[in-house]
Protein backbone atom coordinates (compact mmCIF):
# COMPACT_ATOMS: atom_id res chain seq x y z
CA UNK A 1 0.00 0.00 0.00
CA UNK A 2 2.88 2.36 0.84
CA UNK A 3 4.47 1.75 -2.58
CA UNK A 4 1.15 2.34 -4.34
CA UNK A 5 0.71 5.58 -2.47
CA UNK A 6 4.23 6.72 -3.41
CA UNK A 7 3.66 6.15 -7.11
CA UNK A 8 0.21 7.74 -6.90
CA UNK A 9 1.76 10.88 -5.38
CA UNK A 10 4.48 11.03 -8.03
CA UNK A 11 1.89 10.63 -10.75
CA UNK A 12 -0.24 13.43 -9.31
CA UNK A 13 2.75 15.76 -9.27
CA UNK A 14 3.61 15.07 -12.87
CA UNK A 15 7.09 13.84 -11.87
CA UNK A 16 6.50 10.50 -13.56
CA UNK A 17 4.00 9.46 -16.15
CA UNK A 18 1.71 6.47 -16.21
CA UNK A 19 3.35 3.20 -15.21
CA UNK A 20 2.26 -0.11 -16.72
CA UNK A 21 3.34 -3.47 -15.37
CA UNK A 22 2.98 -5.72 -18.40
CA UNK A 23 5.18 -8.36 -16.81
CA UNK A 24 5.99 -8.72 -13.12
CA UNK A 25 9.09 -10.76 -14.02
CA UNK A 26 12.17 -8.67 -14.80
CA UNK A 27 13.43 -9.14 -18.35
CA UNK A 28 14.88 -7.06 -21.17
CA UNK A 29 11.42 -6.51 -22.68
CA UNK A 30 10.63 -4.03 -19.92
CA UNK A 31 11.41 -0.43 -20.84
CA UNK A 32 11.76 3.07 -19.55
CA UNK A 33 10.36 5.93 -21.63
CA UNK A 34 11.52 9.52 -21.11
CA UNK A 35 9.26 12.40 -22.22
CA UNK A 36 9.25 16.19 -21.82
CA UNK A 37 6.50 18.34 -20.27
CA UNK A 38 4.49 18.13 -23.51
CA UNK A 39 4.77 14.34 -23.67
CA UNK A 40 7.29 14.34 -26.53
CA UNK A 41 10.04 11.68 -26.42
CA UNK A 42 13.48 12.73 -25.22
CA UNK A 43 16.21 10.91 -27.14
CA UNK A 44 19.74 10.56 -25.79
CA UNK A 45 18.62 10.79 -22.15
CA UNK A 46 20.87 9.00 -19.67
CA UNK A 47 19.12 6.83 -17.09
CA UNK A 48 21.00 5.76 -13.95
CA UNK A 49 19.52 2.93 -11.87
CA UNK A 50 21.17 3.20 -8.44
CA UNK A 51 23.69 5.51 -6.82
CA UNK A 52 26.64 5.32 -9.24
CA UNK A 53 27.65 3.79 -12.56
CA UNK A 54 28.00 -0.02 -12.18
CA UNK A 55 26.61 0.18 -8.65
CA UNK A 56 24.72 -1.94 -7.61
CA UNK A 57 25.25 -3.92 -10.83
CA UNK A 58 27.12 -3.52 -14.14
CA UNK A 59 25.19 -1.92 -17.00
CA UNK A 60 22.93 0.17 -14.73
CA UNK A 61 23.46 3.29 -16.88
CA UNK A 62 21.43 3.23 -20.10
CA UNK A 63 20.50 5.70 -22.88
CA UNK A 64 17.17 6.31 -24.59
CA UNK A 65 16.78 5.92 -28.37
CA UNK A 66 15.13 8.30 -30.86
CA UNK A 67 11.73 7.30 -29.45
CA UNK A 68 12.84 8.16 -25.91
CA UNK A 69 12.85 4.46 -24.96
CA UNK A 70 15.48 2.13 -23.50
CA UNK A 71 15.28 -1.50 -22.39
CA UNK A 72 15.73 -2.02 -18.66
CA UNK A 73 18.55 -4.36 -17.57
CA UNK A 74 17.48 -7.75 -16.29
CA UNK A 75 19.70 -7.30 -13.20
CA UNK A 76 17.37 -4.62 -11.78
CA UNK A 77 15.53 -6.65 -9.15
CA UNK A 78 14.99 -4.37 -6.16
CA UNK A 79 13.93 -0.81 -5.30
CA UNK A 80 16.49 1.78 -6.46
CA UNK A 81 16.67 5.49 -7.17
CA UNK A 82 16.16 6.30 -10.85
CA UNK A 83 17.88 9.43 -12.18
CA UNK A 84 17.20 10.78 -15.67
CA UNK A 85 19.38 13.48 -17.28
CA UNK A 86 19.45 15.02 -20.76
CA UNK A 87 21.08 18.17 -22.21
CA UNK A 88 18.84 21.21 -21.68
CA UNK A 89 16.67 19.44 -19.09
CA UNK A 90 16.61 19.40 -15.30
CA UNK A 91 18.06 16.11 -14.08
CA UNK A 92 15.30 14.34 -12.17
CA UNK A 93 15.62 11.67 -9.48
CA UNK A 94 12.86 9.36 -8.30
CA UNK A 95 14.32 8.29 -4.93
CA UNK A 96 12.58 4.90 -4.77
CA UNK A 97 11.37 3.04 -7.86
CA UNK A 98 10.53 -0.63 -8.24
CA UNK A 99 11.60 -2.66 -11.28
CA UNK A 100 9.16 -2.54 -14.17
CA UNK A 101 8.26 -0.54 -17.27
CA UNK A 102 7.70 3.14 -16.58
CA UNK A 103 7.52 6.58 -18.15
CA UNK A 104 9.48 9.45 -16.59
CA UNK A 105 8.68 13.07 -17.40
CA UNK A 106 11.47 15.64 -17.18
CA UNK A 107 11.26 19.44 -17.42
CA UNK A 108 13.34 21.83 -19.47
CA UNK A 109 15.85 24.03 -17.71
CA UNK A 110 15.34 27.76 -17.62
CA UNK A 111 16.58 29.19 -20.91
CA UNK A 112 19.74 31.27 -21.18
CA UNK A 113 18.24 33.88 -23.52
CA UNK A 114 17.43 37.48 -22.67
CA UNK A 115 14.38 38.25 -24.75
CA UNK A 116 13.49 41.87 -24.14
CA UNK A 117 9.95 43.19 -23.87
CA UNK A 118 9.98 46.97 -23.70
CA UNK A 119 7.76 49.99 -24.24
CA UNK A 120 6.04 52.75 -22.33
CA UNK A 121 3.58 52.43 -19.48
CA UNK A 122 0.79 54.78 -20.56
CA UNK A 123 -2.56 56.31 -19.60
CA UNK A 124 -1.76 57.50 -16.09
CA UNK A 125 -4.21 60.34 -16.55
CA UNK A 126 -3.54 63.95 -15.63
CA UNK A 127 -0.76 64.10 -13.04
CA UNK A 128 -0.63 67.02 -10.65
CA UNK A 129 1.93 68.09 -8.06
CA UNK A 130 0.37 66.62 -4.92
CA UNK A 131 3.34 65.26 -2.99
CA UNK A 132 2.82 61.77 -4.41
CA UNK A 133 5.04 60.14 -7.02
CA UNK A 134 3.09 58.15 -9.64
CA UNK A 135 4.87 55.06 -10.93
CA UNK A 136 4.30 51.95 -12.99
CA UNK A 137 5.58 48.48 -12.07
CA UNK A 138 5.63 45.99 -14.95
CA UNK A 139 5.67 42.31 -13.93
CA UNK A 140 5.22 39.14 -16.01
CA UNK A 141 2.38 37.12 -14.45
CA UNK A 142 3.64 34.61 -11.89
CA UNK A 143 3.01 30.87 -12.13
CA UNK A 144 2.21 28.89 -9.00
CA UNK A 145 5.31 26.73 -9.51
CA UNK A 146 7.49 29.85 -9.73
CA UNK A 147 6.38 30.69 -6.20
CA UNK A 148 8.72 27.94 -4.98
CA UNK A 149 11.68 30.16 -5.92
CA UNK A 150 10.15 33.43 -4.72
CA UNK A 151 12.66 36.25 -4.37
CA UNK A 152 12.96 39.96 -5.01
CA UNK A 153 13.64 39.49 -8.75
CA UNK A 154 9.97 38.54 -9.22
CA UNK A 155 9.05 42.13 -8.34
CA UNK A 156 12.09 44.23 -9.23
CA UNK A 157 14.10 43.61 -12.41
CA UNK A 158 17.82 42.82 -11.99
CA UNK A 159 18.40 45.18 -14.94
CA UNK A 160 18.53 48.93 -14.39
CA UNK A 161 17.85 52.06 -16.42
CA UNK A 162 19.86 55.20 -15.87
CA UNK A 163 17.87 58.42 -15.53
CA UNK A 164 18.80 61.99 -14.77
CA UNK A 165 17.32 63.70 -11.71
CA UNK A 166 18.44 67.16 -10.63
CA UNK A 167 21.30 66.97 -13.10
CA UNK A 168 22.75 63.70 -11.77
CA UNK A 169 22.45 60.09 -12.94
CA UNK A 170 20.38 57.56 -11.04
CA UNK A 171 19.88 53.80 -11.54
CA UNK A 172 16.39 52.34 -11.07
CA UNK A 173 15.03 48.85 -11.91
CA UNK A 174 14.23 48.59 -15.61
CA UNK A 175 10.65 47.41 -14.97
CA UNK A 176 9.76 50.63 -13.12
CA UNK A 177 8.11 53.43 -15.10
CA UNK A 178 8.08 57.04 -13.87
CA UNK A 179 5.80 59.20 -16.01
CA UNK A 180 6.68 62.86 -16.48
CA UNK A 181 5.86 64.74 -13.27
CA UNK A 182 7.29 67.17 -10.75
CA UNK A 183 7.09 66.89 -6.95
CA UNK A 184 8.71 68.76 -4.08
CA UNK A 185 10.96 67.53 -1.29
CA UNK A 186 11.97 70.09 1.36
CA UNK A 187 10.51 72.76 -0.96
CA UNK A 188 12.91 71.73 -3.74
CA UNK A 189 11.29 70.61 -7.05
CA UNK A 190 12.19 67.09 -8.17
CA UNK A 191 11.41 66.16 -11.79
CA UNK A 192 10.73 62.63 -13.02
CA UNK A 193 10.48 61.54 -16.65
CA UNK A 194 11.06 57.84 -17.38
CA UNK A 195 7.89 56.41 -18.95
CA UNK A 196 9.64 53.36 -20.44
CA UNK A 197 9.97 49.86 -18.98
CA UNK A 198 12.01 46.77 -19.84
CA UNK A 199 11.40 43.17 -18.73
CA UNK A 200 13.19 40.00 -19.84
CA UNK A 201 12.10 36.45 -20.65
CA UNK A 202 14.43 33.45 -20.70
CA UNK A 203 12.39 31.32 -23.09
CA UNK A 204 10.24 32.03 -26.16
CA UNK A 205 6.50 31.76 -25.64
CA UNK A 206 3.36 33.65 -24.75
CA UNK A 207 3.43 35.75 -21.59
CA UNK A 208 0.83 37.79 -19.75
CA UNK A 209 2.54 41.05 -18.81
CA UNK A 210 0.89 43.20 -16.14
CA UNK A 211 1.49 46.91 -15.46
CA UNK A 212 0.54 48.22 -12.01
CA UNK A 213 -0.16 51.92 -11.40
CA UNK A 214 0.86 53.06 -7.94
CA UNK A 215 1.67 56.15 -5.90
CA UNK A 216 3.88 56.84 -2.91
CA UNK A 217 4.32 60.00 -0.79
CA UNK A 218 7.82 61.24 -1.60
CA UNK A 219 8.56 62.97 1.71
CA UNK A 220 7.37 60.12 3.93
CA UNK A 221 9.29 57.44 2.03
CA UNK A 222 12.51 59.47 1.97
CA UNK A 223 12.21 60.37 5.66
CA UNK A 224 11.62 56.75 6.71
CA UNK A 225 14.54 55.45 4.69
CA UNK A 226 16.65 58.23 6.18
CA UNK A 227 15.61 56.92 9.61
CA UNK A 228 16.98 53.48 8.75
CA UNK A 229 13.88 51.64 7.56
CA UNK A 230 14.22 49.08 4.79
CA UNK A 231 12.48 49.27 1.43
CA UNK A 232 10.12 46.56 2.67
CA UNK A 233 9.23 48.64 5.70
CA UNK A 234 7.99 51.49 3.50
CA UNK A 235 5.93 49.43 1.04
CA UNK A 236 2.79 50.12 3.09
CA UNK A 237 2.99 53.72 1.82
CA UNK A 238 2.53 52.39 -1.72
CA UNK A 239 -1.04 52.84 -2.90
CA UNK A 240 -1.90 50.74 -5.95
CA UNK A 241 -4.67 52.30 -8.04
CA UNK A 242 -5.13 49.93 -10.97
CA UNK A 243 -3.37 48.25 -13.83
CA UNK A 244 -3.51 46.73 -17.25
CA UNK A 245 -2.36 43.50 -18.89
CA UNK A 246 -1.46 42.29 -22.33
CA UNK A 247 -0.65 38.84 -23.73
CA UNK A 248 2.65 39.15 -25.57
CA UNK A 249 4.03 36.56 -28.01
CA UNK A 250 7.76 36.59 -27.28
CA UNK A 251 9.82 34.92 -30.00
CA UNK A 252 12.47 37.65 -29.99
CA UNK A 253 12.75 41.19 -28.70
CA UNK A 254 9.30 42.85 -28.57
CA UNK A 255 8.21 46.49 -28.28
CA UNK A 256 4.74 47.11 -26.87
CA UNK A 257 3.11 49.79 -24.72
CA UNK A 258 1.01 48.90 -21.67
CA UNK A 259 -1.93 50.96 -20.43
CA UNK A 260 -2.16 51.16 -16.64
CA UNK A 261 -5.85 52.14 -16.52
CA UNK A 262 -7.63 49.04 -17.88
CA UNK A 263 -8.81 47.82 -14.49
CA UNK A 264 -9.22 49.31 -11.01
CA UNK A 265 -9.02 47.69 -7.59
CA UNK A 266 -12.33 48.56 -5.90
CA UNK A 267 -12.48 45.49 -3.64
CA UNK A 268 -10.44 44.57 -0.58
CA UNK A 269 -9.24 41.37 1.05
CA UNK A 270 -8.57 41.40 4.78
CA UNK A 271 -5.27 39.84 5.88
CA UNK A 272 -4.28 39.20 9.51
CA UNK A 273 -0.77 38.22 10.56
CA UNK A 274 -0.28 35.54 13.24
CA UNK A 275 1.72 36.16 16.41
CA UNK A 276 5.34 36.43 15.25
CA UNK A 277 8.74 36.72 16.97
CA UNK A 278 10.24 40.20 16.97
CA UNK A 279 12.79 39.30 14.29
CA UNK A 280 10.22 37.99 11.79
CA UNK A 281 7.93 39.82 9.39
CA UNK A 282 5.14 38.85 7.00
CA UNK A 283 4.74 40.20 3.48
CA UNK A 284 1.40 39.58 1.76
CA UNK A 285 0.67 39.90 -1.96
CA UNK A 286 -2.90 39.99 -3.24
CA UNK A 287 -3.48 38.73 -6.78
CA UNK A 288 -6.10 37.43 -9.17
CA UNK A 289 -5.69 34.50 -11.52
CA UNK A 290 -5.68 34.85 -15.31
CA UNK A 291 -4.74 32.07 -17.75
CA UNK A 292 -3.48 29.97 -14.85
CA UNK A 293 -1.09 32.67 -13.61
CA UNK A 294 -1.26 35.26 -10.85
CA UNK A 295 -1.58 39.00 -11.50
CA UNK A 296 -0.59 41.08 -8.43
CA UNK A 297 -2.85 43.88 -7.19
CA UNK A 298 -1.33 44.91 -3.85
CA UNK A 299 1.66 44.28 -1.59
CA UNK A 300 1.88 45.00 2.13
CA UNK A 301 4.14 44.30 5.11
CA UNK A 302 2.55 43.09 8.36
CA UNK A 303 4.04 42.74 11.82
CA UNK A 304 2.88 40.39 14.59
CA UNK A 305 -0.90 40.33 14.94
CA UNK A 306 -1.42 43.22 12.50
CA UNK A 307 -4.49 43.37 10.25
CA UNK A 308 -4.52 45.19 6.91
CA UNK A 309 -6.75 45.39 3.84
CA UNK A 310 -5.16 44.63 0.45
CA UNK A 311 -6.72 45.92 -2.75
CA UNK A 312 -8.07 43.50 -5.34
CA UNK A 313 -10.47 43.25 -8.27
CA UNK A 314 -14.21 42.55 -8.27
CA UNK A 315 -14.15 40.33 -11.34
CA UNK A 316 -12.18 37.38 -9.96
CA UNK A 317 -11.76 35.70 -6.54
CA UNK A 318 -8.59 36.95 -4.85
CA UNK A 319 -5.58 34.82 -4.01
CA UNK A 320 -3.19 35.87 -1.24
CA UNK A 321 0.49 34.87 -1.08
CA UNK A 322 1.84 35.49 2.42
CA UNK A 323 5.58 35.12 3.00
CA UNK A 324 7.27 34.78 6.40
CA UNK A 325 10.79 36.23 6.46
CA UNK A 326 13.56 36.89 8.98
CA UNK A 327 15.47 40.18 9.03
CA UNK A 328 19.10 39.09 9.04
CA UNK A 329 21.42 41.63 7.42
CA UNK A 330 22.08 45.35 7.39
CA UNK A 331 23.23 47.86 4.81
CA UNK A 332 25.52 50.71 5.82
CA UNK A 333 24.24 54.29 6.14
CA UNK A 334 26.51 55.21 3.24
CA UNK A 335 24.46 52.98 0.97
CA UNK A 336 21.24 54.56 2.20
CA UNK A 337 22.62 57.98 1.31
CA UNK A 338 23.74 56.73 -2.11
CA UNK A 339 20.16 55.74 -2.97
CA UNK A 340 19.24 59.43 -2.93
CA UNK A 341 22.62 60.76 -4.09
CA UNK A 342 21.15 62.25 -7.31
CA UNK A 343 18.98 64.57 -5.22
CA UNK A 344 21.45 67.19 -3.99
CA UNK A 345 19.27 68.52 -1.20
CA UNK A 346 18.34 65.04 0.06
CA UNK A 347 21.95 63.87 -0.02
CA UNK A 348 23.06 66.91 1.96
CA UNK A 349 20.24 66.45 4.45
CA UNK A 350 21.21 62.81 5.01
CA UNK A 351 24.85 63.76 5.50
CA UNK A 352 23.84 66.19 8.25
CA UNK A 353 21.58 63.77 10.09
CA UNK A 354 22.24 60.45 11.76
CA UNK A 355 21.22 57.51 9.55
CA UNK A 356 20.71 54.12 11.12
CA UNK A 357 21.70 50.85 9.36
CA UNK A 358 18.94 49.58 7.10
CA UNK A 359 17.43 46.11 7.62
CA UNK A 360 16.98 43.83 4.64
CA UNK A 361 15.39 40.43 4.06
CA UNK A 362 17.03 37.07 3.34
CA UNK A 363 15.03 35.17 0.71
CA UNK A 364 16.86 31.84 1.18
CA UNK A 365 15.01 31.05 4.37
CA UNK A 366 11.28 31.64 4.16
CA UNK A 367 7.90 30.06 4.62
CA UNK A 368 4.85 30.89 2.52
CA UNK A 369 1.15 30.20 2.36
CA UNK A 370 -0.81 30.54 -0.90
CA UNK A 371 -4.48 30.75 0.03
CA UNK A 372 -7.83 31.80 -1.45
CA UNK A 373 -8.66 35.27 -0.21
CA UNK A 374 -12.45 35.14 -0.27
CA UNK A 375 -13.70 36.09 3.18
CA UNK A 376 -10.25 37.19 4.36
CA UNK A 377 -7.00 35.40 5.19
CA UNK A 378 -5.30 34.63 8.51
CA UNK A 379 -2.35 32.49 7.37
CA UNK A 380 -0.55 30.06 9.62
CA UNK A 381 2.94 29.06 8.52
CA UNK A 382 5.07 25.99 8.60
CA UNK A 383 7.95 27.07 10.86
CA UNK A 384 11.21 28.27 9.33
CA UNK A 385 13.85 25.55 8.97
CA UNK A 386 17.63 25.50 9.39
CA UNK A 387 19.93 25.29 6.41
CA UNK A 388 20.45 21.78 5.00
CA UNK A 389 23.78 20.10 5.74
CA UNK A 390 25.78 18.43 2.94
CA UNK A 391 28.09 15.59 3.94
CA UNK A 392 29.46 13.74 0.91
CA UNK A 393 26.44 12.30 -0.89
CA UNK A 394 24.09 12.87 2.05
CA UNK A 395 21.77 15.87 2.45
CA UNK A 396 20.40 16.22 5.97
CA UNK A 397 17.77 18.67 7.20
CA UNK A 398 15.50 18.76 10.25
CA UNK A 399 11.83 18.62 9.22
CA UNK A 400 9.44 21.02 10.97
CA UNK A 401 6.35 20.01 12.91
CA UNK A 402 3.28 19.61 10.69
CA UNK A 403 0.85 22.41 11.64
CA UNK A 404 -2.68 21.48 12.65
CA UNK A 405 -5.02 21.22 9.67
CA UNK A 406 -2.22 20.39 7.20
CA UNK A 407 -0.77 17.13 5.90
CA UNK A 408 2.62 16.41 4.36
CA UNK A 409 2.69 16.78 0.58
CA UNK A 410 6.36 16.04 -0.03
CA UNK A 411 9.98 17.09 0.23
CA UNK A 412 11.35 18.91 -2.80
CA UNK A 413 15.12 19.34 -3.28
CA UNK A 414 16.64 21.47 -6.02
CA UNK A 415 20.28 21.98 -7.03
CA UNK A 416 20.74 25.23 -8.98
CA UNK A 417 23.38 27.39 -10.59
CA UNK A 418 23.21 30.98 -9.34
CA UNK A 419 24.49 33.86 -11.43
CA UNK A 420 24.96 37.10 -9.50
CA UNK A 421 24.04 40.11 -11.62
CA UNK A 422 25.25 43.53 -10.51
CA UNK A 423 24.25 46.57 -12.52
CA UNK A 424 24.99 49.96 -11.03
CA UNK A 425 24.14 49.77 -7.32
CA UNK A 426 21.64 46.91 -7.68
CA UNK A 427 22.50 43.24 -7.22
CA UNK A 428 20.21 40.35 -8.10
CA UNK A 429 20.40 36.69 -9.03
CA UNK A 430 19.49 34.49 -11.98
CA UNK A 431 18.72 30.88 -11.06
CA UNK A 432 19.02 27.86 -13.38
CA UNK A 433 17.85 24.54 -11.99
CA UNK A 434 20.18 21.62 -12.69
CA UNK A 435 18.79 18.76 -10.61
CA UNK A 436 15.60 18.07 -8.65
CA UNK A 437 14.45 15.33 -6.30
CA UNK A 438 10.96 14.78 -4.94
CA UNK A 439 9.85 12.57 -2.06
CA UNK A 440 6.16 12.17 -1.32
CA UNK A 441 6.75 12.51 2.45
CA UNK A 442 8.82 14.78 4.67
CA UNK A 443 12.28 13.30 5.10
CA UNK A 444 15.29 14.22 7.22
CA UNK A 445 17.96 12.71 4.97
CA UNK A 446 18.51 11.88 1.30
CA UNK A 447 21.37 9.88 -0.21
CA UNK A 448 22.22 11.43 -3.57
CA UNK A 449 23.19 9.41 -6.63
CA UNK A 450 26.59 10.52 -7.93
CA UNK A 451 26.05 13.19 -10.57
CA UNK A 452 28.58 15.48 -12.25
CA UNK A 453 27.73 18.98 -13.45
CA UNK A 454 30.09 21.38 -15.19
CA UNK A 455 30.67 24.34 -12.87
CA UNK A 456 31.77 27.88 -13.61
CA UNK A 457 34.15 29.81 -11.36
CA UNK A 458 32.02 32.97 -11.44
CA UNK A 459 28.83 31.18 -10.34
CA UNK A 460 27.47 29.91 -7.04
CA UNK A 461 25.75 26.55 -6.64
CA UNK A 462 22.87 26.09 -4.24
CA UNK A 463 20.90 23.24 -2.72
CA UNK A 464 17.40 24.23 -1.66
CA UNK A 465 15.21 21.99 0.48
CA UNK A 466 11.47 22.61 0.67
CA UNK A 467 8.84 20.91 2.79
CA UNK A 468 5.42 21.05 1.13
CA UNK A 469 2.00 20.71 2.76
CA UNK A 470 -1.65 20.90 1.82
CA UNK A 471 -4.88 21.17 3.82
CA UNK A 472 -6.06 17.90 5.31
CA UNK A 473 -9.47 18.71 3.81
CA UNK A 474 -8.14 19.21 0.26
CA UNK A 475 -10.29 17.53 -2.37
CA UNK A 476 -9.71 18.01 -6.08
CA UNK A 477 -7.95 16.82 -9.17
CA UNK A 478 -4.23 17.58 -9.26
CA UNK A 479 -2.57 19.33 -12.17
CA UNK A 480 -0.03 17.21 -13.97
CA UNK A 481 1.32 20.02 -16.16
CA UNK A 482 3.66 21.26 -13.44
CA UNK A 483 6.36 19.41 -11.56
CA UNK A 484 4.99 20.38 -8.17
CA UNK A 485 1.22 20.69 -8.01
CA UNK A 486 0.62 23.99 -6.25
CA UNK A 487 -3.08 23.61 -7.01
CA UNK A 488 -3.11 21.36 -3.97
CA UNK A 489 0.06 22.47 -2.16
CA UNK A 490 -0.68 25.61 -0.14
CA UNK A 491 2.21 25.80 2.36
CA UNK A 492 5.96 25.65 1.80
CA UNK A 493 8.97 26.27 4.03
CA UNK A 494 12.46 26.36 2.55
CA UNK A 495 16.11 27.02 3.22
CA UNK A 496 19.27 26.71 1.17
CA UNK A 497 23.00 26.16 1.40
Amino acid sequence: MKLAYAFSALLSLGLIGPVSYANQHINSAETITVVDDAGHPVSGATVLLGYDVNNPFPGNSITTDIKGVSNLPADWKAALPVTVAAPGFIATTIPTAMPGSMTVQISKQEGQLELEVKGDATDYGRLISDGKVDFGLVIPAISRQAMLSFDLSMVLSPKVDNISIAGKSFDIPSNVSLPKQSENYLFIPVDFDKPGYRVYMRDPGQYDVFALHGQFPLSKVVDDIRAGKSMFEVINYFNFLGGGSKTVDVQGNVATDLAVNQITFPAQVNVMAPTLPANQVMISLAAFEQNGRLMPTDLKRLTSGQTLNLKTVNSSPPTVLSVLLTNTTTVTPQYVRSIFKPLNIIESYLELNAVQPKATQDFSQLSFALLPGTGGVAPQFISLIDKPVINGQIISVKPPVVPAGLVEAGTYMVYSEIETITVGKLTNERRTRLWQIFNNTWISQEELPKMTFATKPDRKYRWEVMFLARPSTFVGASRTSTLVDLNGVTHVTRNAV
